[in-house]
This record gives C-alpha cells, structure tokens and sequence, in this order.
C-alpha cells in the first residue's frame, strides 16, 4: 500500500509540475511586462558590456542581484495575475457560467 501511495504522489506530483511549468511558460510569453523586462535587461547588460563598465556578471553582483529582484517581481506579477484569473474561470464555470 506504501509503494503504490508513493507511486501515486510521483505520478500527482509530476503532473502538478508540468502544468505549472507550462503555466509559468505561457504566461511569461505572453506577458507584456515580463518582455519589456527581458528587453531592457538585455539592452542594459549589452551596453554595460560594450562600455567596459561590466565585462563578468559575476564580477558586479550588484547589478545581478538588481536584475534578479525585477525578474522575481514581474515573475510573481504575472503569476499572481493568472492566478486570479484561473478562479475567476473555475468560478464562472461552477456556477454555470455567470
């Protein structure tokens, strides 16, 4: 009985990732917010680079931890986001469509 429990948490457990995975990637492609951050990040580290103001990311932690903060912040924006919008959907599709 223990086995099969665990084997049915594996089974549950691999699912619940997937489709979290497949939620966080659809939402952040489709996220204006998460793009825009994307491109700028981009831009700035490019530009950072060529001025000779960073030549390693290791070597300005600063600036990683910066970047990192954004991305955590537009990550959970959009998270929180379709979160809302998942149970809006299971709301509207257990009343019956109200």
């Amino acid at each position: 009985v223990a086995r099969a429990d665990a084997r049915m948490a594996k089974f549950f457990s691999g699912v619940f990732n997937y489709v979290f995975n497949e939620l966080l990637v659809e939402s952040l492609a489709n996220s204006r917010a998460f793009q825009r951050f994307a491109v700028r990040t981009d831009k700035a580290m490019r530009e950072a680079q060529a001025s000779g103001k960073l030549t390693d990311v290791a070597k300005a932690p600063g600036e990683a931890a910066k970047t990192a903060t954004e991305y955590g912040r537009a990550v959970w924006d959009e998270l929180t986001r379709q979160a809302a919008e998942m149970e809006r959907n299971a709301k509207q599709k257990a009343g019956g469509g109200k």
